[in-house]
C-alpha cells in the first residue's frame, strides 16, 4: 500500500541532558511533525511513503528535505512557499518535572500559508491509496483548513482510504474556541474511513454523552460504535494511558463495526514521549495497510508504541525485527 501523509514539517530545537532553557547554549536540531514521525516508521517497516507539505526555499528547508529523505520517505510531493519553518523548542522533563514544549510561528509557516490550490491533489492521488490528514492542519490556518477539506473529499472521490488523527490542540484554537472545531472536525469526518482519536475527542470536543444506563466498562465501547456508524467508519482506533503506583501503562484499543479490541498492558519506561503516539498510529496503519487481524494489529501497535517512548526525539525508528522481539522475549534487554 502506497502511503501519503499530508502534513507540517517542524524543527525541533532540545537542549542537551535535560537541561532547562536557561541552563544551556546548545540545541540539539531534528525535524519532525506527525507525518514525518508516521511514515519515517512506515518507511522503516517496508511500506512506501511519501510526505505532502511545503517548506521555505531556503537552506533550512533543503535541510529538513534532507532529513526526509534519510528517513526512507519520498520528497517529490514536497513543495516551496514562504520562507519560514515552524518550530518549538522540547526542555525534557525529569521525575516530576514535565517535559515543555514552547512552539514559535507555526501560523506563518510555509505549511501554515499553504492553501488547496498549493498542492497537485489529482496527481498526487493517482499515485496513492492511503492518505493521512492530521488534525492539526484543521487548527492551524484558514489555508490549511481548506487543504485537508479538499483532499479528504478528493481523495474519497477517487476512491481512496483516508486516514484521520484528531490532534486536538486547545492552545491552538483559542481564538475560535471549541464550537467552531466542532464544526471543522464534522466537515472532514464525513470522508473518513479510518479515524485515531480518545473519549474527550468524542465528548468534549463533539459533544457526544456516554450512554450511562450501561455497565461503566462497556460506555466507551458504545459510544465509539455509534460514533463510527454516524460516519460510517473501518477503523477508530486510540491508546490509554493508566497508573498503577509510579509505573505507567499503555493499552491500545482498535475497533471495528463488529469488535472492540484492546491490547495487554504494557509498561513505559519513559525517555521521550513526544512522538510516541505516532509510534502507535504507525503500527495499526501498518496492520491495516496488510490486512492483519484486529489483535495481531493492536498488540504490534502497543508494543512499538511503548518502544517509542525509548528513543530520543519525535522520529520513532523502530523496524518490525525489533517490536517482534519485545513482544516474543520482553526480558531478554541485551541482544548479541
Amino acid at each position: 500500500m502506497r502511503i501519503v501523509a499530508f502534513g507540517e514539517i517542524m524543527m525541533r530545537l532540545t537542549p542537551p541532558e535535560y537541561l532547562m532553557l536557561e541552563q544551556t547554549k546548545e540545541l540539539r536540531l531534528d525535524f519532525t511533525g506527525t507525518g514525518v514521525n508516521i511514515l519515517s516508521n512506515l518507511a522503516h517497516f517496508g511500506c512506501q511513503t511519501s510526505l505532502l507539505t511545503n517548506l521555505p526555499d531556503n537552506r533550512l528547508g533543503e535541510a529538513a528535505k534532507a532529513s526526509v529523505r534519510q528517513l526512507g520517505i519520498q520528497d517529490h510531493w514536497i513543495g516551496t512557499a514562504g520562507d519560514h519553518i515552524g518550530s518549538y523548542f522540547a526542555e525534557m522533563g525529569f521525575g516530576p518535572r514535565p517535559t515543555q514544549v514552547t512552539y514559535q510561528n507555526r501560523r506563518n509557516s510555509s505549511f501554515g500559508i499553504s492553501n488547496a490550490a498549493s498542492y497537485d491533489f489529482d496527481a498526487i492521488l493517482a499515485e496513492t491509496d492511503l492518505i493521512h490528514i492530521c488534525g492539526i492542519s484543521l487548527s492551524l490556518t484558514e489555508e490549511t483548513r481548506s487543504a485537508a477539506f479538499a483532499l479528504a473529499e478528493k481523495a474519497h472521490d477517487f476512491g481512496k482510504k483516508v486516514c484521520f488523527d484528531f490532534n486536538f490542540r486547545p492552545s491552538l484554537n483559542e481564538e475560535h474556541g471549541v464550537s467552531f472545531m466542532k464544526e471543522q472536525y464534522e466537515k472532514i469526518l464525513p470522508y473518513c474511513d479510518l479515524v485515531f482519536g480518545s473519549q474527550r475527542d468524542l465528548t468534549d470536543l463533539l459533544g457526544m454523552k456516554l450512554d450511562e444506563t450501561l455497565e461503566s466498562s462497556k460506555q466507551f465501547e458504545e459510544l465509539v460504535h455509534r460514533f463510527m456508524t454516524n460516519y460510517q467508519l473501518e477503523y477508530f482506533a486510540g491508546t490509554l494511558r493508566q497508573g498503577d503506583g509510579d509505573k505507567q501503562y499503555l493499552t491500545g484499543f482498535l475497533v471495528d463495526s463488529d469488535h472492540y479490541v484492546q491490547a495487554a498492558p504494557r509498561e513505559i519506561i519513559n525517555l521521550d514521549r513526544i512522538g510516541a503516539g505516532d509510534g502507535y498510529a504507525a503500527g495499526v496503519l501498518l496492520g491495516y495497510s496488510e490486512a492483519w487481524p484486529l489483535i495481531e494489529t493492536v498488540e504490534f501497535a502497543t508494543a512499538n508504541g511503548v518502544l517509542a517512548h525509548t528513543i530520543q526525539g519525535d522520529v520513532p525508528l523502530t523496524t518490525r525485527k525489533q517490536v517482534r522481539h519485545i513482544m516474543e522475549q520482553p526480558t531478554v534487554d541485551l541482544i548479541r
